[in-house]
């Protein structure tokens, strides 16, 4: 039973080849301690292997929305325009949201007053649930703003909860051919913490599953192209907002690039990933000479 003092949360779903996870994400989603209304949308992106059909049979009855095989963003962008709810929180279908999940991020996004970007920390686990590395992202003792976004990505996607002025100030995910390739996230995440504030709770609150069919991969220059993506976007559309943040888009691509570097030494990674970053990180700080900052 919802409390009536409490804001409706929409909660979109996007899908794509996904139809040995989407009952589990929906569990997930299900077994919410939060007491307010939610509505749940999934949207089913052109998944040749009956997706829809697995949500639509849940027990918790979700919206199901059909598209043509457009992209991730189109379809998150699908499920906003269904959304009603005052704040819209995303989970990619293969991902998991802890139990305490909403109530944590509603309390504190009601607590601040005003519209807002809510995340929180996630683990990246294989496709049984189990954790793949020893370490949470991003650590607990993150001040998060747009200066410290624009160095690195710390939002995860499914641990987001953000108010609907949020998206519609920005007008939802950007797409574009560069953006579809990788950042269309990291992108919408700059342009609403460029206008609105972040709140971070903390905690470990979503698993982010890694397997053959994620979205979500651990592949770091991939990581790193979309980041230049959305940097690139951002510097392109809000040029005055992303210079009074103090960013300079050159030293900005190689900050990334260095943070890759670094990740994949950690990793110990092959000669062949290497010279691949070394391709990768070079086209982008090549691409940036002379541009203002």
């Amino acid at each position: 039973m919802s409390s009536p003092a409490l804001p409706l949360v929409s909660v979109v779903i996007p899908a794509y080849r996904q139809a040995a996870f989407v009952s589990g994400c929906l569990d997930s989603v299900a077994a919410q301690s939060y007491q307010g209304p939610t509505e749940v949308i999934v949207v089913d992106d052109g998944c040749p292997e009956q997706t829809a059909e697995v949500a639509a049979r849940h027990p918790s009855t979700p919206i199901v929305l059909r598209q043509e095989n457009s992209g991730v963003a189109k379809a998150r962008n699908a499920g906003i325009a269904r959304a009603t709810g005052t704040f819209i929180a995303f989970c990619d279908a293969d991902d998991r949201w802890h139990e305490h999940k909403l109530e944590q991020q509603l309390d504190s996004l009601m607590r601040l007053g005003r519209p807002a970007l809510g995340c929180t920390r996630y683990r990246r686990v294989d496709a049984s649930g189990q954790a793949l590395e020893p370490v949470a992202h991003p650590p607990a003792s993150l001040e998060p703003s747009l200066e410290v976004l624009m160095c690195q990505n710390f939002v995860g996607c499914s641990t987001v909860v953000v108010h609907r002025d949020c998206l519609a100030a920005v007008g939802g995910f950007p797409d574009s051919a560069e953006l579809r390739r990788g950042g269309q996230d990291y992108a919408l995440w700059l342009a609403i913490a460029a206008r609105f504030p972040i709140a971070f709770v903390p905690e470990i609150l979503v698993d982010y599953a890694i397997h053959e069919a994620s979205r979500v991969g651990t592949d770091r220059v991939k990581n790193f192209d979309g980041a230049v993506h959305a940097l690139r976007w951002f510097h392109g559309r809000d040029r005055d907002l992303f210079t009074a943040a103090g960013g300079a888009y050159p030293r900005l691509v190689a900050r990334h690039a260095g943070a890759m570097f670094r990740d994949l030494a950690r990793q110990r990674a092959s000669v062949a990933m290497v010279r691949r970053a070394l391709a990768s990180s070079w086209a982008a700080l090549r691409a940036s000479e002379g541009t203002s900052p």
